[in-house]
């Protein structure tokens, strides 16, 4: 029988998460490029994320836009980026951890950078655009993977 290893593991189930994370990043990026055209549909997605700023007090205008399309831009070469590092950890090379954790950590903060993020001294500690586009819960699953990885680096040459 075979033995188990945990790596080739983690980097298969890494790497289909970052397929699906290219392809959702992907869509956003189109959806954003040409968001006039995109709004003028009466049930688009682009009109329930407006909808969704506006509940929350924030206005979508074109500066937003351009911001998304140059963030989602962004994610899309830190999920190309971070999946060469995993592609080396799968052949136990040691920068592929490097290449990892650099581009999975730039992939969670990007959105706090590129959009507006406010910290303050009251609960919720967090407020702003970014975390009603981007939900920290939703980003953790990206430290997770670190972590993950972290604890097979003995693996790696």
């Amino acid at each position: 029988m075979k033995k188990f290893d945990a790596l080739k593991w983690l980097c298969l189930l890494s790497l289909i998460g970052f397929i699906y994370c290219f392809v959702f990043d992907l869509g956003y990026f189109t959806l954003f490029l040409d968001t006039e055209s995109n709004s003028s549909q009466s049930n688009s997605f682009l009109n329930i994320i407006i909808e969704n700023l506006s509940d929350n007090g924030f206005v979508f205008d074109q500066y937003l836009s351009s911001q998304l399309k140059k963030l989602y831009a962004l994610r899309i070469v830190f999920d190309l980026l971070a999946m060469v590092g995993v592609a080396f950890m799968f052949f136990k090379i040691k920068i592929g951890w490097t290449f990892y954790w650099i581009f999975q950590v730039a992939y969670v903060l990007s959105p706090y950078i590129f959009l507006d993020c406010d910290f303050q001294i009251s609960w919720p500690y967090l407020s702003g655009i970014a975390l009603i586009m981007f939900p920290l819960f939703n980003n953790m699953i990206h430290l997770v993977y670190v972590l993950l990885f972290m604890s097979q680096r003995t693996q790696l040459k």
